[in-house]
């Protein structure tokens, strides 16, 4: 079996991260795994295993001709059977199997606006549907959109939980090269700086936190973009004194293990997810989790049974579930060993992979 894993770039973000998980993992299984980023690389290269064929086609627009007929190339030089087709990608993906008679195109839909779906542009992706074999969503309402305004067949549609797929075996006794290691608490927020995760909520809420906790710190882990939200974000740090020296803006790392090794507490503040993998490492990190209720959050969260789930832009509730945590320390722990548990034994890379692999067998 020869599949091609197809991603816009290799950032550190959520759908980048699963597509170099799911490379890897097919490759671990036995598969011929190829991962292509159509775009430009970035810091998630150096996670892609020794057994992955990679390429990047650094493609310019999307009527860029030429890394067209480069993708197509290498699909058949390859003899690739599969392209697993990440977000965006697909539509580049369906123009390839149109060229290429018999290749199949699954589409992995990582939407991260699921509470706003009725926004979502659609035509262009009704007319790529019927080219579709078949569509992995991550949550429930990517499943509903799919079948409902899509008018993808129900049968060709199945719902993947994300999977996160950290090592912390190795990194034992390696501390992260972080400001403050030696104080706590320390509260991380694993998100790339976008408008949908909301920091500005959390730096609020950061805010109360501190009157009870003042030596406390505060860790945004994730990858920019040089625009108005990221200065946003650092004009709120900078003009306040009280956040200036306990407010580390890391950008995105390669160490996460590490990082999330030395915290106290995960938070996602998001107005809008799909499924966050971040929630996924921190429950592999045992982390207690503050996260708000939004996409599938409260499915990752067991409904809060073992974490913490609060409304969106309120930094007030936010602080009150941080501070409780802070000052409850037994539940802290006692419910980060249940995320730890329900995330190994309900998204684990073992069951995501066999769940593709069967679809990948009916199609070839």
């Amino acid at each position: 079996m020869k599949v091609l894993s197809v991603i816009d770039s290799l950032i550190a973000a959520g759908a980048e991260r699963m597509a170099v998980n799911i490379a890897n993992a097919l490759a671990d299984e036995g598969v011929e795994s190829h991962l292509c980023a159509t775009h430009f690389g970035g810091p998630l290269e150096e996670f892609i295993g020794e057994k992955v064929y990679s390429l990047v086609l650094k493609k310019k627009s999307v009527l860029d001709v030429q890394s067209f007929f480069k993708l197509r190339k290498y699909v058949l030089r390859n003899n690739i059977q599969i392209i697993h087709a990440h977000s965006s990608s697909v539509f580049w993906c369906v123009l390839v199997k149109i060229f290429t008679p018999g290749l199949k195109v699954v589409w992995h839909d990582h939407f991260g606006f699921s509470e706003q779906l009725h926004k979502r542009p659609w035509i262009v992706l009704r007319l790529l549907a019927p080219f579709l074999n078949h569509a992995f969503v991550v949550n429930g309402k990517l499943l509903n959109f799919a079948v409902s305004k899509l008018k993808m067949d129900a049968s060709k549609v199945s719902f993947l939980p994300n999977f996160a797929n950290l090592n912390f075996e190795k990194i034992t006794n390696i501390n992260p090269n972080i400001p403050d290691i030696d104080y706590y608490p320390k509260i991380v927020c694993l998100a790339n700086l976008r408008p949908q995760k909301d920091h500005h909520n959390l730096l609020s809420a950061f805010e109360i936190v501190l009157s009870q906790f003042p030596q406390a710190r505060l860790y945004l882990v994730g990858g920019h973009f040089n625009d108005a939200y990221y200065h946003s974000i650092i004009n709120h740090i900078s003009q306040n004194n009280q956040l200036a020296e306990k407010v580390h803006v890391l950008g995105s790392r390669n160490d996460v293990e590490a990082i999330l090794s030395t915290c106290s507490i995960g938070v996602l503040s998001s107005v809008s997810e799909g499924l966050p993998v971040s929630l996924l490492e921190y429950g592999l990190a045992k982390l207690p989790v503050v996260c708000t209720n939004v996409g599938d959050c409260a499915l990752v969260l067991n409904n809060g049974e073992c974490g913490k789930l609060v409304e969106p832009q309120n930094h007030i509730v936010l602080a009150q579930t941080i501070l409780y945590y802070l000052n409850n320390r037994h539940e802290a722990k006692k419910d980060a060993s249940l995320l730890n548990s329900r995330i190994s034994n309900d998204f684990s890379t073992k069951g995501a992979i066999t769940n593709i692999i069967n679809v990948y067998k009916k199609l070839i």
